[in-house]
Parts: C-alpha cells; structure tokens; sequence
C-alpha cells in the first residue's frame, strides 16, 4: 500500500508559479486594487453603492446595487475612465454598469 504523500503548506501551493491558487490570488488582488481605486474616485453618494465585479486590461464591470445607483453610474462613467486612465489604467477601454439583482 502506497503511502499518502506528505501535506502541502499553502505556502508551497502558492510559491508555485503556475499554479491555480496563485493565479486567484493574483485575480483577487488585481479586483481589489482596482475596486480601491474607483471607490476613492467615485462621488459620495455612489461610495459604497457600487463595487467592481470584473476587471480585464480593457473593460471594466462595475455592479451597482440598484438601477438607480446604476443610472447615476452610467452618467459619471466616462469621467470615471478618464480618471482611471489618469491613475495608470491606460489600457481600459470601456467600463459596463450592471445592477445587482435583487434578493
């Protein structure tokens, strides 16, 4: 009988390059910087109302928690890409606003 192999420390399963669980955590830590970075440039009624949901070099989700949120989104968009572009995000393209649905 074939011993089981020794347990992996999540250190080793994220030191691998081309693995997985570091792939996601790169994912995650991409979404989270650029969700830091609409939140601080988005006006404060929209603050918190909305939040990135996907993020690519070229396009943007933005999910707002209501239509209306998302209506008041969609007119303060294309500031919010020049302001993005401004900050680095040279390569963005187009930002989407989608609503959250409802529970």
């Amino acid at each position: 009988m074939k011993r089981p192999s020794r347990a992996k420390s999540v250190a080793d399963i994220l030191d691998k390059p081309e693995g997985l669980l570091r792939g996601l955590l790169k994912q995650s830590n991409n979404l989270q910087s650029i969700n830091e970075s609409v939140q601080s440039l988005l006006p404060e009624e929209l603050k918190g109302r909305c939040m990135v949901s996907e993020y690519n070099q070229t396009s943007l989700i933005i999910t707002a928690e209501s239509a209306v949120w998302s209506t008041r989104l969609r007119y303060f968009s294309s500031e919010l890409l020049a302001k993005l572009r401004k900050k680095g995000h040279y390569s963005l393209a187009n930002i989407q606003i989608k609503t959250k649905p409802s529970q």
